[in-house]
């Protein structure tokens, strides 16, 4: 499983994909730019495909690569941000399909990001204008899973 996550620790994209070799996180990285501007710092852990990717992708060259070491994260708010998945995974028992696993962890990933704005991390005017975006959004992706 691929995740990308902002500095503010809200998904961007997830991909299921069965292997974790250069032409997966290749393939996830030119999703990510399909849809998103080019970053100016990533962070991965060590996985050596990573890298061999960061190579392979031309826009990606300038980019800063920082590699993390699983025991003492970078930065906590954008790990801590797949507890939620990871709890719906064991409430399931594991997910059995590939499919219909990438398309709730998309619609998780969506939803999660609308809630994940607290009393305490934000004022409330700001906190109202997230919640009514939120509702809007939320609003948008029951439309297209009907």
């Amino acid at each position: 499983m691929w995740r990308a996550v902002d500095e503010y620790g809200d998904v961007l994209d997830i991909l299921l994909q069965e292997h974790r070799d250069t032409q997966a996180a290749k393939s996830f990285f030119v999703r990510l730019l399909g849809e998103y501007d080019v970053p100016e710092v990533i962070h991965t852990d060590k996985l050596w495909s990573y890298g061999a990717a960061l190579r392979e992708v031309p826009v990606l060259h300038a980019v800063e690569h920082v590699q993390v070491i699983s025991t003492a994260r970078c930065n906590n708010l954008v790990e801590q941000s797949h507890r939620p998945t990871r709890q719906q995974e064991r409430s399931q028992l594991g997910f059995k399909r590939r499919k219909r696993t990438q398309e709730f962890l998309a619609l998780h990933a969506r939803v999660s990001n609308l809630h994940r704005h607290t009393r305490t991390t934000v004022p409330a005017t700001l906190r109202r204008s997230h919640q009514s975006a939120a509702l809007l959004r939320w609003r948008e992706a029951m439309q297209q899973v009907a």
